[in-house]
């Protein structure tokens, strides 16, 4: 099939920039830099797979000028030595086909002492909303005339390094925008008062870069098109800050959304596609420069109708490029059924409570470790059995094949998807089911054998004599040591997502994770009852990914039927009633009608107990192994087929 979009693969002009086609790989911040800020391989590698797979322009995110504006994992710009380590990542971009851009960054208060070393620094003190920022303080009008400086020598480095052009990051609150926001600039000088006194610092960046780098070099701005925040940047005063950076000589505008907590920067699955796109369109009607939009743009259909209507005049993709590289070329090419989807879950890419901040990708374990998750071909075809096909089996067979071993892929269950599929049921949370169907059709696609309702014993799989069997068999729900908890009235949260048990009017749900949490809000939400979710930590959702714990107790603060109890423990399940522990105290929840379980899973690795000490190679993976969210899991399924 011949490319079907045209706006999209057209090129465009920004500056002096010439750019092939409207795909622009959004900054992000990706956490791979070691400490000192300085280009590696790992992260050349990384950018040059998007330049690759056809993207137009690669945007380095959050180049540092300063390491007071540090917020851990950032190239540095600050000073000329880092030059022939950036000419690096540009050589090796303009070799793959791509044009490349620096953003151009300082975080200000938006940072903490142990990251960066000092204290923050603002435009104007303002109470940090998080526990991980701390107070900054506010520039000296000295000390704005030498970040203005900063920023200057930072654009004429990246001209010298050869970049095409450069991005000021002027949005999230980051310090440009604190000073252009009457939200977080109150100062009584000159950078401060009037909205040219706010616009003042900005200028001031566009003239001494100006002087700097001459007229021949690119220059854009990305701004937030509404902080959502009282008294922040809103559509409104967003439009006069466009004009104004117009006239300062921006090439282009690229419009995101917000500042911290980023919910809206980096929207997960309880946004609709293209959420922020009328903030860009709302630039675009008073600005003659081209005009980017980002947010959820997940598919080329979603982002040829963007350009088509006149909403934007490029499109930014961040986490949609994590997922598939190639989402370019795949489009370019009539193959958009292969592109691999991105699903918003925001586990690998944008969860600032991981406890590893390097980027990752659950649908595509390939991110991250660009250089060494390589698929080759195997050096002899072997058989290969898979027993599971939830996402790490499904993702094991794919990749066999890809290598060319021979693969039976089997499950118990009557359609693939494992554990995945009960994730997609509470409410918003159905993208999970984009991701178990793009699995689904690479296994029709590459012409997988699959038996389904069948699940292979110890003897079976030994008499098909298999060269390798990668266990896939996932886990079960914990069954907790409560007495009372083998009544009939008990359920688990398995059976409850699968439709195969139901629950009553009056619900306790035992565990607060992500997964009882979630089940609560599903029960709240299919029938009017009345819940009472039990968890033993001080929290709830605590392994939800950050901005999705935000989210989700905005949804349950309006839920008045649902009941959170933390720092509780049940200690008994009786007849129609639940006796929890709370303050060292015993406290009876009366009158229930079904207690649901979702405090944990167990894994099921009986098969691999089994077949311990057999003369073929056995590899146990996802929750099988242990139990791990998609992400990890994919990950291992991966890794065994290259193995195998």
């Amino acid at each position: 099939m011949k490319n079907q979009f045209n706006n999209l693969f057209s090129p465009i002009t920004i500056g002096i920039m010439k750019l092939k086609n409207r795909i622009v790989l959004a900054p992000m911040s990706v956490h791979i830099t070691p400490p000192d800020g300085s280009i590696t391989d790992r992260e050349i590698t990384f950018y040059k797979r998007k330049a690759e797979g056809g993207t137009g322009l690669i945007t380095i995110g959050s180049v540092l000028i300063r390491a007071d504006g540090n917020f851990g994992g950032q190239i540095f710009i600050d000073n000329d030595s880092r030059i022939p380590g950036l000419k690096r990542m540009v050589d090796a971009i303009h070799q793959a086909g791509a044009k490349i851009s620096a953003q151009i960054h300082h975080s200000g208060r938006e940072t903490n002492c142990a990251t960066s070393g000092y204290q923050p620094v603002s435009a104007s003190v303002f109470e940090p909303e998080a526990a991980e920022y701390d107070l900054p303080r506010a520039l000296t009008t000295r000390e704005v005339g030498d970040y203005i400086e900063y920023y200057a020598q930072g654009v004429r480095r990246a001209k010298e390094a050869g970049f095409d052009a450069v991005e000021l990051h002027g949005a999230h609150g980051y310090l440009i925008a604190q000073f252009m926001s009457p939200l977080t600039n109150f100062r009584t000088d000159q950078y401060g008062g009037s909205f040219l006194g706010r616009m003042r610092f900005i200028k001031e960046i566009f003239a001494r870069s100006r002087e700097l780098v001459g007229d021949d070099f690119t220059i854009t701005i990305r701004i937030s098109g509404d902080e959502l925040r009282p008294n922040g940047i809103d559509m409104h005063l967003s439009r006069e800050i466009a004009q104004y950076l117009e006239k300062l000589g921006a090439a282009a505008i690229s419009v995101s959304a917000q500042m911290f907590p980023y919910v809206r920067t980096c929207p997960n699955m309880y946004h609709k596609p293209g959420i922020n796109v009328y903030l860009a369109e709302n630039i675009k009607e008073v600005v003659k420069i081209p005009v980017m939009t980002a947010g959820r743009i997940n598919t080329p259909e979603l982002a040829e109708e963007i350009l088509s209507s006149g909403k934007a005049d490029l499109i930014c993709l961040g986490r949609v490029l994590l997922a598939d590289p190639d989402f370019a070329k795949k489009a370019e090419e009539g193959r958009s059924e292969e592109i691999i989807p991105c699903i918003a879950c925001n586990k690998g890419c944008h969860d600032r409570n991981a406890e590893d901040r390097a980027v990752k990708c659950t649908m595509n374990p390939e991110t991250g470790r660009e250089a060494t998750f390589i698929i080759t071909p195997a050096k002899e075809s072997k058989k290969v059995i898979v027993i599971g096909g939830g996402p790490a089996g499904m993702e094991a067979a794919i990749v066999a094949t890809l290598r060319g071993h021979h693969v039976e892929l089997y499950d118990e269950n009557e359609e693939l998807g494992g554990r995945l599929i009960l994730a997609s049921v509470p409410p918003n949370k159905s993208d999970y089911l984009e991701g178990i169907e793009f699995l689904r059709k690479e296994i029709d696609r590459l012409k997988i054998k699959v038996y389904m309702g069948k699940r292979l014993n110890k003897e079976e799989i030994i008499k098909k004599k298999p060269d390798a069997v990668i266990l896939a068999t996932g886990a079960n729900t914990l069954i907790p040591n409560i007495p009372g908890v083998d009544q009939a009235w008990v359920v688990d949260s398995d059976d409850l997502l699968a439709g195969k048990k139901t629950a009553g009017k009056r619900v306790v749900v035992i565990g607060g994770g992500s997964v009882g949490a979630e089940t609560a809000h599903y029960l709240m939400e299919t029938a009017q009852r009345k819940v009472f979710l039990v968890e033993m930590l001080p929290n709830i959702a605590t392994d939800m990914p950050f901005d999705a714990q935000i989210i989700f107790s905005e949804e349950i603060k309006r839920m008045t039927d649902l009941k959170v109890l933390t720092n509780s423990k049940v200690i008994k399940i009786n007849k129609n009633s639940v006796i929890i522990e709370k303050d060292n105290q015993e406290q009876e929840i009366k009158d229930i009608d079904s207690v649901v379980l979702a405090n944990g899973v167990i894994s099921d690795n009986a098969l691999a107990q089994e077949l311990k000490n057999i003369n073929f190679d056995v590899y146990s993976v996802g929750d099988a192994l242990k139990p791990k969210d998609a992400t990890k899991a994919i990950y291992e399924g991966a890794m065994a087929a290259i193995e195998a």
